[in-house]
């Protein structure tokens, strides 16, 4: 061997290294990524769970105020049925018109009998305690009187 040669080494890392740290920074770069992924997506979903949440409170003060409504309405409507309480004396919108309003039938039974004048008459002083929405009224011609409650005759008589 000759001590003056002079040999070239090959100085540069094996290729499989190189290859080695690649792989490593594309497999970290992967696990950050769905690491990621998986932050958004558990935001996403406490976003959605908050959202939720206040749909569900909304929703809930709705239906409180809801029920409210409908009891303070249910009140009413007892209260104008009721005899001995006279707190309401106009049929809530909650009562239908039926509950006050007399049917044509009756109307007919009621001017049966009277002349055309008393008839107009009776129908009018009838047409005027509905708009009112009474329950409870009188109607009368020089011949007679009739006691109204609830759209039904409750009585009347006839006058000389």
């Amino acid at each position: 061997m000759n001590p003056f040669t002079v040999s070239f080494v090959d100085r540069s890392p094996p290729q499989g290294d190189f290859m080695e740290k690649d792989l490593i920074q594309i497999f970290e770069m992967l696990v950050a990524l769905v690491a990621a992924l998986v932050a958004y997506w558990q935001h996403r979903q406490k976003t959605q769970a908050i959202e939720e949440k206040e749909e569900v409170l909304v929703e809930k003060e709705v239906a409180e105020a809801l029920q409210f409504a409908a009891e303070s309405e249910k009140n009413e409507v007892v209260s104008y049925f009721d005899p001995e309480d006279d707190k309401v004396t106009t049929p809530p919108d909650a009562v239908p018109s039926r509950s006050w309003k007399m049917s044509e039938e009756t109307k007919r039974w009621v001017t049966v009998g009277h002349t055309p004048d008393e008839q107009a008459s009776l129908l009018r002083q009838i047409a005027n305690a509905e708009d009112e929405k009474k329950m409870h009224y009188f109607i009368s011609i020089p011949t007679a009187y009739y006691e109204i409650e609830y759209g039904l005759v409750k009585g009347g008589g006839k006058g000389v």
